[in-house]
């Protein structure tokens, strides 16, 4: 299966190829061409022999920010070893690179290509790896493992897609699983489908979601004032917030704001699209609608003195301008998409909103509807109706949202129960269930 694996890698290199040359010749490559074929600058080569090393992988945002308390942990607890942190993404990198404050140094991950992946391992040389959430590279985690290098697969997640097409993967996910010395998964349900993939049920251990761990709470009063200045929010203005938003879910959205605002013409609209790029595409629905929206990074070059409608298209953000909300909708749950992170509103004290298809993310679905802090709808119709009466009934939308701050405070953890592991895989060389 390695085989056909690594032929179709080829292939789909091939064809990628020109794209990257292309990219590469118009100055166009946001990426560090170099790092994805495993060639480091000679600082990481410098950093790399000289110490103990731990290599942290998250493939994009959201990954990174559930790394940050990890890393916090290991830098506090292990501090004679170098932490250096990678991701396949240009947004995760740009991410990590604002709040992965411990790293001493961020890398892009190298191409899954034995020869990449060699080099890569050949200049870092990791004592141990660690990889977040759902980074599966069958070369990777086989030619690590056969190089001696420890592998913890941590905060584990095995979405219904991810599920699906790790079965079309055969023989090599066991292997590759079970090359790995720990998997500490986020829930119970995913402890179960790694170990039905493949894994060894003495490696694999529910640890908690360590976006529990994030410091959702440090946001100040003083910077939540700063924003509604920025954002030129009154005192008498109420705040709705769609977050991670996809496309067609946004013209719903604005459709609805413009039939609150009816009833409540104080209400605000921030909108916060999943990729920041769509900001452009987003406005134009906005104009379509007699709407001035005004994009986050043009508010300097605004001289209005009233603000009704924002577009968040910064990276990083959105779990702190949920803290100005009065009410926040999730996105991505109402376009088959399998939502988004709705324990970054729960943090800030906020009852969540979201759609039917919440797949990606059940067990904090669960979570907070068993804690009557989520609110669950089938149609636009019903989410505009449950959002009118909260607006209608502040008293209860502030309950609720307190009950969606002590989801987070109680489930706090993970991250140690991670660096335990961790440490228990360094000292001991292994961190299994003892029979």
């Amino acid at each position: 299966m390695y085989i056909i694996y690594n032929l179709l890698l080829v292939l789909i290199f091939i064809i990628y190829s020109p794209i990257l040359i292309y990219k590469e010749l118009t100055n166009t490559n946001k990426k560090n061409t170099k790092e994805l074929f495993g060639f480091y600058a000679n600082k990481i080569k410098s950093l790399a022999t000289n110490n103990k090393v731990i290599w942290i992988h998250a493939v994009s945002v959201g990954e990174t920010v559930a790394a940050s308390p990890v890393v916090k942990e290991l830098k506090k607890e292990l501090p004679e070893y170098k932490l250096i942190f990678s991701t396949t993404t240009y947004t995760g990198q740009n991410m990590a690179h604002k709040i992965i404050e411990d790293a001493d140094a961020i890398v892009y991950f190298p191409f899954d290509l034995p020869f990449a992946v060699n080099k890569a391992l050949n200049i870092i040389n990791p004592d141990l790896i660690m990889i977040i959430e759902t980074e599966l590279w069958p070369n990777f985690i086989k030619i690590a493992n056969k190089r001696g290098h420890k592998i913890i697969y941590a905060n584990g997640r095995i979405s219904d897609s991810s599920y699906k097409k790790y079965n079309y993967l055969g023989s090599i996910m066991p292997d590759m699983l079970n090359n790995i010395d720990c998997l500490a998964m986020q829930s119970e349900q995913d402890k179960n489908r790694v170990i039905e993939l493949g894994a060894n049920e003495k490696k694999v251990f529910n640890l908690g979601n360590t976006k529990f761990d994030q410091n959702y709470s440090l946001i100040s009063e003083n910077k939540k004032e700063k924003y509604r200045k920025l954002f030129k929010i009154n005192k008498d203005n109420l705040v709705f917030v769609a977050g991670s938003t996809h496309p067609d879910e946004e013209k719903h959205l604005i459709q609805i704001y413009q039939e609150l605002k009816k009833e409540f013409p104080n209400l605000y609209f921030i909108v916060a699209p999943r990729d920041i790029e769509r900001a452009a595409e987003i406005n134009e629905i906005f104009k379509t609608n007699n709407i001035d929206a005004v994009k986050k990074t043009e508010l300097k070059n605004n001289n209005s003195k009233k603000i009704e409608a924002l577009i968040l298209n910064t990276i990083g953000e959105l779990a702190q301008i949920y803290s100005i909300a009065d009410l926040v909708f999730v996105g991505g749950s109402m376009m088959g998409k399998g939502g988004h992170n709705v324990l970054e509103p729960a943090a800030q004290g906020k009852l969540v909103f979201f759609g039917p298809d919440m797949s990606n993310f059940k067990d904090s679905r669960d979570l907070l509807i068993k804690n009557d802090a989520g609110i669950q709808v089938n149609t636009w119709q019903s989410l505009k109706k449950e959002l009118n009466y909260y607006l209608n009934n502040k008293n209860n939308l502030k309950n609720r949202g307190e009950k969606a701050r002590k989801v987070i405070l109680n489930n706090r953890g993970a991250s140690k129960r991670i660096l335990n592991h961790t440490l228990k895989i360094i000292k001991q060389k292994s961190c299994q269930h003892q029979d």
